[in-house]
């Protein structure tokens, strides 16, 4: 029994890849797809569900639904797909899962929908509003006005929902540090429990991209770090603590599911290009929709790239994203790596404290490069 319940996979995460519009930033899997493709789809995935329940021990504490654009989805298509993964992971022993994100964008919002949601087990929205500024929701290609993501909040605490986190993007093309500021105070006025804001990353095979290549446009750095320092200051300020580099959150309304990645727990993925850690092997599924169903129905694998991780990798992991939390990384996952650990410490981009390795305020500036030297 020991071993089993050492097995148990408790965290899912679901990939739906349809969008109303491809936003010109995004490298994810996601495209433009109607009520007959997204019906087509679920029937997939919920065939996907249940050979994985016939494969592993599950016993959800977390179901994550991310995209893409899951709100999208019709409330009666959402409403059988998770109806069906709440009630068979779990066993007869084990409440509902503690935590059920949606990733809801502002422009599909519905008082059907939400009450769909949150019928359905639905506990936590991230709302995906990136900006409180027109300029910029044009920039990035948003369906949404700034209003609405007020109004969206206002209408999902009427339909019961007490945990709603926004997210929010910065270092955007002509974005002042003036207009980030705004934005920030706009969504602090949503009084949201939560907070993810990140910084714009240029991503291959996307239009944004190749204005960068082009010289259009040119990133700056001491931009990103002086946007990246105040957004620290404001929302500290605002009582929102900074759990993880990018994520701020009042206590107790940290993101459960985010946080078992970070940690380095096993956690089962569905649907076209999403990925799976379970014991010492990895895969991605296929990122490609069309071929998701099809492999689907003729009872195909629709595994791709596996990878088998030994435990070396996967505690350098655990201190990749160790580093990055505010709860950092105990002293013996560092094992054979203490000399770079020296180094951080010399370089006062780390420190030790109780047993645990935390980065400095310093070193929380030059996060990835520190990651980097554990890869």
């Amino acid at each position: 029994m020991t071993g089993i319940l050492e097995r148990m996979i408790r965290h899912l995460y679901v990939h739906v890849p349809f969008c109303a519009k491809v936003c010109p930033y995004c490298a994810f899997h996601v495209h433009l797809g109607g009520g007959a493709a997204q019906r087509e789809f679920v029937k997939a995935l919920r065939m996907e569900w249940q050979r994985a329940r016939e494969e592993f021990p599950l016993a959800l504490k977390t179901i994550y639904f991310g995209g893409g654009t899951p709100s999208i989805l019709s409330a009666e298509l959402f409403t059988e797909l998770a109806e069906e993964l709440v009630a068979e992971g779990t066993s007869s022993s084990d409440s509902p899962p503690q935590e059920f994100t949606l990733e809801v964008n502002p422009a599909t919002v519905t008082p059907k929908k939400a009450a769909a949601w949150r019928a359905a087990g639905v506990n936590r929205i991230s709302l995906g509003a990136q900006s409180f500024d027109a300029e910029m929701l044009r920039l990035l290609g948003r369906q949404h006005a700034p209003e609405d993501i007020a109004g969206t909040c206002a209408l999902l605490r009427e339909q019961g929902f007490t945990n709603i986190n926004i997210d929010l993007m910065f270092a955007l093309p002509g974005q002042s540090e003036a207009k980030w500021e705004a934005t920030l105070q706009a969504a602090l006025s949503c009084e949201p429990n939560h907070i993810s804001a990140y910084a714009l990353t240029y991503e291959e095979d996307t239009p944004f991209f190749e204005k960068l290549q082009r010289g259009e446009w040119r990133q700056d750095e001491a931009r990103e770090i002086a946007m990246f320092t105040h957004t620290r200051e404001v929302l500290g300020a605002a009582g929102l603590i900074d759990y993880e580099i990018s994520n701020f959150a009042r206590p107790g309304f940290e993101s459960r599911h985010n946080l078992a990645y970070w940690r380095g727990a096993d956690y089962l993925g569905l649907g076209p290009s999403a990925c799976s850690t379970i014991d010492a092997m990895r895969w991605r599924n296929v990122p490609n929709t069309k071929a998701y169903v099809e492999r689907i129905a003729r009872n195909e694998s629709v595994r791709e790239e596996r990878e088998v991780l030994d435990e070396a990798t996967r505690a350098k992991e655990r201190i990749m994203f160790g580093l990055r939390m505010r709860e950092g990384v105990a002293l013996e996952e560092f094992g054979k790596d203490v000399t770079r650990l020296k180094e951080l410490e010399a370089d006062g981009l780390a420190f030790e404290e109780a047993g645990r390795v935390r980065l400095t305020s310093r070193g929380q500036l030059v996060a990835d490069g520190v990651a980097g030297m554990f890869v």
